[in-house]
């Protein structure tokens, strides 16, 4: 596991997903809890793409990244109360800022399952002990 891009994917992750909350929110407050968590899922499975492209994880390993990136999320998220002056209790009583950090677990799970069915480059596909065929047959 790499943790500088696993750092990095949870930092832009975060900072798309609160753009996208701030615009919502000034233009149509109704949408924001759709269009944020529309935007979770389509940026959590592009970044689990990216991330398996850069590193080569284990299940485990994904679990942990994805952990990281609700971490830094939850980070930016009290950032964000603490820089609009905005009420902690009002903010956090909403279940939808749950439901989008479980959406975030979930759904680097379910990338690393899409995105790593039918790679060699997984730890597991080296580990099971195939033995790899020769360059040259021998008589």
């Amino acid at each position: 596991m790499e943790f500088k891009f696993s750092v990095l994917f949870g930092i832009i992750l975060a900072i798309i997903v609160l753009a996208v909350a701030n615009v919502v929110w000034m233009f149509y407050v109704a949408y924001l809890d759709p269009a944020v968590l529309v935007t979770i899922i389509i940026f959590t499975l592009i970044f689990t793409k990216l991330y398996l492209g850069k590193v080569s994880a284990t299940m485990k390993d994904m679990i942990v990244t994805s952990i990281i990136w609700v971490i830094i999320v939850g980070i930016f998220d009290v950032i964000m109360v603490l820089a609009l002056g905005l009420n902690f209790m009002q903010y956090y009583s909403n279940y939808f800022i749950y439901a989008g950090y479980v959406l975030i677990i979930i759904l680097a799970i379910v990338g690393y399952k899409l995105f790593t069915r039918g790679g060699g480059a997984t730890p597991e596909a080296v580990s099971s002990g195939a033995p790899a065929e020769a360059a040259t047959p021998t008589a």
